[in-house]
This record gives structure tokens, sequence and C-alpha cells, in this order.
């Protein structure tokens, strides 16, 4: 049976009133917290930048200032996470088993960017009748793809893209990204705009603060981490 079969309306009447009624009531009661966050991402030569800020909000309400968004999965490629937080932890946890199990498989070879990308986009795909209420960024490098960014939704679609940037502060980081972007940057050049991004949303997006994580990801050496407080 198909996951749509299991939600089509039932045929008798007395259940399709209860659904109704119970459908009502829980528009009625129901209260909505939503989330905020600012995550952003970009290729540069031979690496990878991502960055986020460290604030959790639940509506109104700051829920955490040391939030963690930024997390290795291997030592090649690392996320970003916005949204649920029990959402983005399980599917952390979920990546970082699949992918470390596939390369003790493998003799140790590191997982393609794409290949890591897909494999979380089923997970996302398989469940979007109920999906979780994510948005990622995937980033990486290996020496067949080079310095790669995936975003991938809620439903599992994946965007190859050079930079990007998910959260309720995006629209503020994209500004910043689309002005300041360009091919064959550096480093130091990089890192230098998703600060600049990652602020420019702390400043006017309520959800986003307290600090901005940056993580630089390369093929040959280990990954550099950094937080600088606001």
């Amino acid at each position: 049976m198909r996951k749509e079969d299991l939600l089509k309306p039932a045929d008798s009447e007395f259940l399709g009133n209860s659904i109704s009624s119970i459908s009502k009531s829980q528009k009625n009661n129901a209260q909505t917290l939503k989330t905020g966050t600012t995550t952003v991402g970009l290729t540069v030569k031979d690496a990878v930048i991502l960055g986020t800020d460290k604030r959790a909000t639940m509506a109104y309400f700051v829920a955490s200032k040391v939030a963690e968004k930024l997390y290795k999965i291997q030592e090649h490629f690392w996320i970003t996470t916005a949204g649920s937080v029990a959402d983005c932890q399980y599917l952390v946890d979920v990546l970082q088993a699949e992918t470390t199990i596939y390369q003790l498989e493998h003799d140790g070879k590191p997982m393609l960017i794409k290949s890591a990308g897909k494999m979380l986009s089923n997970i996302l795909y398989q469940n979007k009748m109920f999906p979780f209420e994510v948005g990622l960024i995937l980033g990486g490098v290996t020496e067949e793809e080079g310095p790669t960014i995936l975003d991938i939704s809620a439903y599992g679609s994946i965007l190859p893209e050079k930079y990007c940037a998910i959260g309720s502060g995006q629209n503020f980081s994209y500004g910043v990204l689309e002005a300041k972007y360009k091919d064959n940057l550096t480093i130091e050049e990089g890192k230098e705009i998703i600060k600049k991004a990652i602020t420019a949303s702390i400043i006017r997006d309520m959800a986003s603060g307290n600090g901005i994580d940056i993580a630089v990801i390369k093929a040959s050496e280990p990954a550099e981490r950094e937080f600088i407080p606001i």
C-alpha cells in the first residue's frame, strides 16, 4: 500500500465527521513556534567555506545562544543545518554513521560529496509525506569533484551551487553574496564574505545572532574551524 492511500479520507460518514471535528479543534488550539537561523556556504579556490550563526529561537524566545548548526560528517565534508533542531540532529547522526560505514567498507576511501548528498536526499524523499523540517547545506572537497556545495531541501531536492544561504536570514545574506562573490576567491577573501553575509543577517534578523561559526574544508588538510563573537 502506498503512503498516499493511508491518507485518503474514510468513506464512513461517522469517521469523516470525527476527522473533520478533530482537525478543526487542532487548528483552533495549535500554536506554531517558528524557528530561525542563518547558514551560508561558498566555494573558493581548492576549498569550501561554511558559516552559521549561533542562536536558536522559538517564536520570540531565544532558546539558546550557543546552538550547534555546523557539523563535521567526515573530515573532507561538513554540513550546516537550519530548521527543527531535533530533525537536524537526527539526520546528522544518520549521515555520520552511514558515511563511516561506507568508508570502512571501501578501505577508507573518501566518499564523494554528491554520493553523500544523494544518500541524504533519499532519506528525505522517503519521508516527504511527513517531511523533516530542515534546510541543509552539504559542502566539501574531493580530488574527483573539487570544491562542492549542495543545497538540500526538506523534500530531498539537490541543487549544486557556488554559493547559497538558508534560514530566516537568508535574504539578507544573499544580498552580500550576490554582490561580493566571484570565481577563484582566496580562502581569506571567502571568509570575509561569509562574515559580512552572516553579519548582515544578524543585524536585520531577530532570529539570528550570538556569533559566527566558520569552517574551512580542504582536500588535503584537516578542516579549520573558527568562532567569531558578536
